[in-house]
């Protein structure tokens, strides 16, 4: 939109109301403009400015009230204090106080109103200036976060349990870093115990395992379900057997996984008697795999992990799928650790992805 200006020897100039005035296009308007900054008031007739209130111009940006520039550029959006407070939805005469407040600050008349129209002043063309550079600078700055979301840096902190598969849960992290390839993920293995604490003392930024007791200040969100089933070596005695009744194999020696052995797990041993001969133990499903493939022993394994070994015949599962038991493993964060924009997004890539 084009409003035409006139300067003080009646010609006519044009500026583009919704676009910052340019300096280019008005030569001298900055000279014209010293006034209000303290050199030569000469080329301005008195009815033009506002009487120069000399003031400490250093402390300018912590006396003067952000909301006016603000005002101001609305005011000179819409060409006028009546149609900017509709703009505002605001009252015209609360509009006007403000722009009377703005001229007394900077000591210097912005703009003309009446009869003939509303225009700019000189002084009125800069500050239009400056409006329409703050406004743009925050009208932008929701984007320009965005794109430092974008450009993520940093380290996110997973402490899980061991042996974790889970296809959903890999491809997520794949993505992720393919997204923000300088964020550094570190994965820390530990028992599932361990997970709520280090969660709390924001050790880690992300758990990932089973849960026993669901505490207040943690939030939990399901991953998937892990299918845990009894799993023998070649070399035992029930090897290609399959049994529907837990009970079955009460009397077998079992490889325990100790400390890492979920309580879900646990319960369900005991409720079927299974466990009691222990021909070997290990906190590690790992190694407690190993044992079973020597046939020490029967040993309860996470089916993703021991899904190799069974299609190059080391181990059979003597269960069926029905009697499997089934461990849901989370995904955990603490809500009031510290903010941290890469973990909240691969929390959130984890659990939006779809297989």
């Amino acid at each position: 939109m084009l409003k035409p200006l006139a300067d003080h020897h009646g010609a006519s100039a044009h500026v583009r109301l919704d676009d910052p005035p340019d300096h280019h296009q008005y030569p001298g308007a900055s000279a014209r403009c010293m006034g209000w900054l303290g050199g030569n008031h000469g080329q301005n007739s008195p009815d033009d400015r506002l009487p120069m209130v000399t003031k400490d111009s250093s402390g300018f940006h912590r006396r003067i009230d952000w909301n006016l520039f603000r005002t101001f550029h609305e005011i000179v959006r819409a060409e006028g204090v009546t149609k900017a407070a509709e703009a505002m939805a605001r009252k015209q005469s609360a509009v006007s106080l403000a722009l009377k407040r703005f001229e007394d600050h900077l000591g210097v008349k912005l703009c003309h109103r009446g009869p003939g129209g509303f225009s700019l002043t000189d002084e009125g063309l800069i500050v239009a200036e400056t409006c329409a550079t703050l406004h743009a600078m925050v009208s932008a700055t929701p984007s320009r976060i965005e794109m430092r979301a974008e450009q993520l840096v940093g380290r996110i902190n997973i402490n899980m349990i061991g042996n974790i598969v889970c296809e959903k849960l890999d491809a997520a992290i794949a993505s992720f870093h393919a997204r923000h390839p300088h964020v550094q993920i570190s994965i820390d293995i530990c028992t599932w115990d361990v997970v709520a604490g280090s969660l709390v003392r924001e050790v880690s930024d992300i758990g990932i395992s089973p849960v026993r007791h669901f505490r207040a200040d943690l939030e939990y969100n399901l991953l998937f379900d892990e299918v845990h089933r009894p799993y023998c070596g070649t070399g035992h005695p029930l090897f290609g057997r399959s049994f529907a009744d837990p009970s079955e194999l009460r009397n077998e020696a079992f490889v325990l996984t100790g400390n890492d052995e979920p309580d879900e797990l646990t319960a369900y041993r005991i409720a079927h008697g299974l466990g009691t001969r222990i021909a070997g133990v290990s906190d590690s499903p790992e190694e407690a795999m190993r044992l079973a493939k020597l046939a020490l022993g029967i040993c309860f394994l996470p089916e993703g992990l021991a899904a190799g070994a069974v299609a190059q015949g080391q181990l059979w599962p003597l269960l069926s799928i029905e009697s499997a038991v089934r461990l849901r493993i989370y995904v955990i964060t603490n809500p009031a650790a510290h903010r941290h924009m890469a973990r909240d997004r691969l929390v959130s890539e984890i659990l939006s992805m779809e297989l």
